[in-house]
């Protein structure tokens, strides 16, 4: 029997359950049975008999998670990042893990609450980082985890790097996978439905994680060229940030690239209190320091920048105009 290695599944040891079927069975296929959630894959082995074999995939996210992210300054360069994750009542799975890819994170900073394992690594695909907790129980209760309706606060890493907007990645309880022979062709369609279900095994949610390159010594061109490629490519595309919005941003930072770029302090200053005014204008609570980072949908006006993208964005700001100045906390 093949396994098969899920990327981001923190999975409890239980087989999940294999059927050989016969021949005159149907066709290879992949199908979501909504009554379980679960997906029946049906493939033909590689191996010469050809037998069609029925395998049942337990998804590993059965959850409604939600995410709470705080971050401040520890030093002069270090941000510390805090995150607090809740697994909702309507959660069908324990909640076992979570991951994030962040620029950049200092080892020895990642702490874990009771029960959980704390682990950090490069990324596969780029230079970045990826930093997760794990539930450590797992091998010695099938049903540990965070239990639907409950939340867990304590995971925490420091970073040099300044926050911008990414996603968590977390997963529910749910069992190893396992195919009898090699299982299906990885170059055919099942195999390669397959490989794309164990490969995106997790449920997404946003939180303010390490993101902008924050490099020593400072250098404001640097950073705010960071936020602002990051307000462009990645909140927009995102949909955080309303393009009418986008507009008066991206104007009001390369002017204050500009002003960097020939040591204009007074410039620069003035084109960040400006940018700061606006994000005040759409969350009037945008630089304090509290644990909701939650839109108001009764607000009305509608805010044209979705309240964690603001509060990061405003906190960057004000970092650059500290270092600028010159302050050192």
């Amino acid at each position: 029997m093949k396994k098969i290695k899920q990327p981001g599944l923190f999975a409890l040891l239980c087989l999940a359950t294999v059927f050989t079927l016969t021949a005159s069975a149907q066709d290879e296929s992949i199908v979501l049975d909504p009554d379980t959630g679960n997906y029946i894959i049906i493939f033909r082995s590689t191996f010469p008999t050809r037998e069609l074999h029925r395998v049942v995939f337990v998804p590993a996210t059965k959850i409604d998670p939600s995410v709470k992210s705080k971050f401040k300054q520890t030093g002069e360069q270090n941000i510390s990042y805090e995150y607090k994750v809740k697994n909702g009542p309507n959660s069908k799975q324990p909640l076992i893990g979570l991951d994030l890819i962040v620029s950049k994170a200092v080892r020895a900073s990642q702490v874990a609450p009771k029960g959980w394992f704390a682990s950090m690594g490069p990324n596969n695909v780029d230079a970045r980082t990826r930093v997760g907790w794990t539930y450590e129980g797992l091998k010695e209760d099938a049903s540990a985890g965070l239990h639907p309706g409950t939340t867990q606060s304590g995971f925490s890493v420091d970073s040099p790097d300044l926050p911008g907007v990414d996603v968590v990645r977390l997963n529910g309880a749910s069992p190893v996978f396992g195919v009898p022979d090699e299982g299906p062709g990885m170059d055919s369609e099942v195999g390669k439905q397959l490989n794309r279900l164990t490969a995106n095994d997790f449920v997404l949610r946003n939180a303010a994680v390490p993101r902008i390159p924050n490099p020593t010594p400072f250098n404001a061109v640097v950073v705010l060229g960071g936020i602002q490629k990051h307000v462009k490519d990645d909140m927009a595309s995102m949909q955080l940030i309303d393009p009418s919005l986008l507009g008066l941003i991206d104007r009001g930072l390369t002017q204050a690239i500009a002003a960097a770029q020939i040591g204009n302090t007074s410039s620069l200053l003035n084109e960040i209190k400006n940018l700061r005014k606006l994000l005040k204008q759409e969350h009037a609570d945008v630089d304090q320091d509290n644990d909701s980072d939650d839109d108001d949908k009764e607000k009305q006006p509608k805010p044209r920048i979705a309240k964690l993208a603001a509060k990061v964005l405003d906190f960057d700001l004000k970092y650059v105009e500290k270092r600028v100045k010159g302050d050192k906390d």
